[in-house]
């Protein structure tokens, strides 16, 4: 599962950046390759635990992919144009395109929700496709998950201020509410769906619900911080309880408890530690206790330590590729063995590691404007082996490790490319004109907002 990247716009005038709109894939060299390691894969982190944020926010813990859309795109492509004003959002999800927006003709904040096909065939010019239905935006408050799956259409509401939530799943045909349940949910890439509610007196409770009846398979208690999900591939697996010291693993399909086992989270001579973090990274449950910056692994079956060993001021881990990744509270990347915990290099201009290919990784600083800074680091050793520039990350759904990044080109418009490590190129996809940005990616479709009003959709080419 994948993911860190900040919202902002990329740097204007960046080199590698072409005006025209031709519609062949070619290569941009951004940076010199100077070493060609070895194919891996990686899962960036995603921290699965409801925070009661905008959709928009959750997107961006998952998979980074950047997308743009233009106005008079060339032909061969397959292009689509809708309304909608600037308060208005909107999501690819399946074949449709969802926008929620203010409902017409009421100040009271309601909202409603549209369903638009997306188009199949391309033309020289976007089409504009009539809604299929709009129907009164169930539940109030920012729309924290959005999917589509088997014919219905999901949609995960929390309150304004994080209290609680709903989960409403209407009928992707016709807009209908099927059923609606209190809890925020997770749906893996099996459809699995679990729904988490927190209780008045922090005590939650973990269900197991069947998508299309709403009926609950097998529920679970959870205490006020939720449970944690061992997961792969875009599937959960396991569902990991932590309560104090207790841990108990459940198999995410059945509910059945695999294991329990007491973790000790107090320090040496009984002298307790108050600020003690336990999180599933992995294969392993690490604990970060805070100040000290101790770090303690466990292997998830059994719970036997592995290693401990001294990170200070970490907040949390995350596997890439072979390796974990330790991020610090006030930036920096670490990267230490899963098998040992011995530290294999650091550099603490970086904020995150991404999308490991041929033993290289892409690796990500901050800059002024609020684009990335990528470059290509050997993942062994840390060693930068291309500098790509600054690209604007938006984020994707989809369960690989590309990364799409955009940036600014002269005559108004983005670039869209692929950031490969593997090459350590930026392989161009498209340039896109009169764009706003506010973009996201769902497999090879991509969306964008529009300056002034209204959103467009785009296939990228293969």
């Amino acid at each position: 599962m994948r993911r860190i990247c900040r919202p902002g716009t990329a740097l204007a005038g960046s080199p590698g950046a072409r005006a025209d709109g031709e519609d062949d894939v070619t290569l941009i060299d951004l940076g010199d390759l100077r070493d060609a390691p070895e194919p891996e894969r990686t899962a960036p982190p995603r921290r699965l635990r409801p925070a009661g944020r905008p959709l928009r926010t959750a997107l961006l813990l998952a998979l980074v992919l950047a997308v743009a859309a233009g106005a008079t795109p060339p032909p061969g492509r397959v292009t689509a144009v809708v309304p909608g004003p600037a308060s208005a959002h909107a999501f690819l999800a399946g074949d449709r395109l969802y926008v929620v927006r203010p409902a017409e003709g009421v100040t009271d904040g309601s909202r409603d929700l549209l369903a638009y096909p997306l188009p199949e065939r391309a033309t020289a010019t976007p089409q504009r496709p009539a809604p299929l239905w709009r129907v009164p935006m169930p539940g109030a408050g920012d729309l924290w998950g959005f999917h589509a799956r088997d014919g219905a259409v999901l949609l995960s509401v929390a309150g304004f201020d994080g209290s609680r939530g709903d989960t409403i799943v209407l009928d992707a045909g016709t807009g209908r509410t099927r059923w609606q349940q209190p809890g925020l949910a997770w749906l893996d890439a099996r459809g699995r769906l679990l729904l988490e509610t927190n209780g008045r007196d922090g005590a939650g409770t973990l269900r197991s619900v069947d998508l299309a009846s709403g009926r609950t398979l097998w529920s679970l208690p959870v205490p006020s911080q939720g449970a944690q999900y061992r997961g792969r591939d875009g599937l959960i697996e396991q569902v990991v309880v932590i309560d104090g010291g207790r841990v108990a693993i459940h198999d995410a399909g059945t509910g059945v408890l695999v294991s329990r086992n007491e973790l000790p989270m107090g320090e040496p001579g009984g002298q307790e530690q108050p600020d003690v973090y336990p999180q599933v990274a992995g294969d392993l449950l690490v604990v970060v206790r805070q100040p000290a910056g101790r770090v303690t692994a466990h292997e998830l079956d059994g719970l036997r330590r592995r290693w401990e060993v001294e990170l200070p001021l970490v907040e949390y881990l995350y596997p890439c590729g072979a390796l974990l990744c330790a991020a610090g509270r006030t930036g920096g990347i670490r990267v230490v063995d899963p098998a040992t915990g011995l530290l294999r290099w650091s550099d603490p201009s970086r904020t995150a590691l991404l999308s490991l290919r041929g033993g290289a990784m892409l690796a990500f600083a901050p800059t002024p404007s609020g684009a990335d800074r990528v470059v290509v680091v050997a993942a062994a050793t840390g060693r930068e082996l291309a500098d790509l520039g600054a690209w604007q990350l938006v984020p994707s759904r989809s369960v690989d490790d590309r990364v799409v990044g955009t940036r600014p080109v002269p005559g108004g418009g983005l670039l869209v490319a692929e950031l490969d490590p593997a090459t350590a190129r930026a392989r161009r996809h498209d340039v896109l004109r009169d764009v706003a940005g506010d973009c996201q990616l769902e497999g090879d479709l991509i969306l964008c907002r529009r300056p002034g009003d209204g959103f467009l959709v785009r296939r990228l080419p293969a």
